[in-house]
Parts: structure tokens; sequence; C-alpha cells
């Protein structure tokens, strides 16, 4: 009778750990279903401005910074960087940052476990974009603004 309680709370805990997740590991969220945060993503794009204007990579990072942590004050800004590179017509820029992401748990299908920011739910790969969309323009913007401040045109 105890060996079988024993293995009946082994299976529970195991089941447990595998649905919930354990926070702090690399699993935090388990198995369950839904939109998550943070999943550390990036983007490219340019800037085409007089390449003559000075822009460094540590203001824009720290102007991007203030507009997240506005934007969600609880934003982990460590996350985000942005790396800008100066060209003849103008600058190309890199951002890395923290966004939502999405796991799926289905039974169906050729995969069982998804996980990123497409989950194959529509439901919640539209929350995901919704989500993304608006942090990612808060990045521009704020890109955008410090651009102008150095006294870009557009």
């Amino acid at each position: 009778m105890a060996v079988m309680a024993s293995l009946i709370a082994v299976t529970l805990v195991s089941a447990a750990v595998i649905y919930f997740g354990v926070p702090g590991t690399p699993f935090p969220n388990g198995m369950r279903s839904g939109v998550f945060f943070p999943f550390v993503r990036g983007f490219d794009d340019a800037r085409y401005m007089d390449p003559k204007i000075k822009c460094d990579s540590k203001e824009v990072t720290e102007e991007v910074r203030k507009a997240l942590v506005k934007f969600k004050p609880d934003y982990p800004v460590a996350k985000v960087s942005v790396i800008l590179t100066n060209y003849s017509s103008g600058y190309m820029f890199h951002v890395n940052y923290a966004t939502y992401y999405g796991q799926h748990f289905s039974f169906s299908g050729e995969k069982w476990f998804r996980r990123g920011d497409k989950v194959g739910e529509p439901t919640i790969d539209a929350e995901i974009k919704a989500k993304d969309d608006a942090l990612e323009k808060v990045i521009r913007d704020a890109i955008e603004a410090y651009f102008k401040s150095k006294g870009a045109h557009g």
C-alpha cells in the first residue's frame, strides 16, 4: 500500500511540474497554453538621413529604455539594446528587446508543443502580435524621436 501511494505521489508531482513548470528555469511556464513574457527577439531597420549627423548607440538605447518603462513600468530594460551603424545614406539599426511569446499544447497536428511568436492557435497568435506590435511601435517612435532630436528630417 505504501509503495502504491509513493508511486501515485511521484506521478502527481511529476505531472504538476511538467504542466505548471519551474520558475527560474528555462521551462518556467510548463506546458500550459497562453501568452507569456519575456522572450528576447530583435529586428533590423534603417533610417535614411544625413550621415554627418552623429548618433550614439548608448544614447538611443537609453531613450528606448525610458520609453519602454513609460509604456510598461516593470519592463526588463536590461534586455534592450540598440546598435547603430553609420552608412553613407544614413543609419542602420539593430534592436534586441523583450517581448511576448506563446505556448500551445495540442495532440492534433505535427507538433504537440509549440513555443514562440506563432504557435498555431489563432487567439494566442493574435494576442502576441497585438502586444508585440505595441512594443515595437514604442521602440520605433523612441528611435525616430532620437534621430529628430539630433537634427534628422522627415
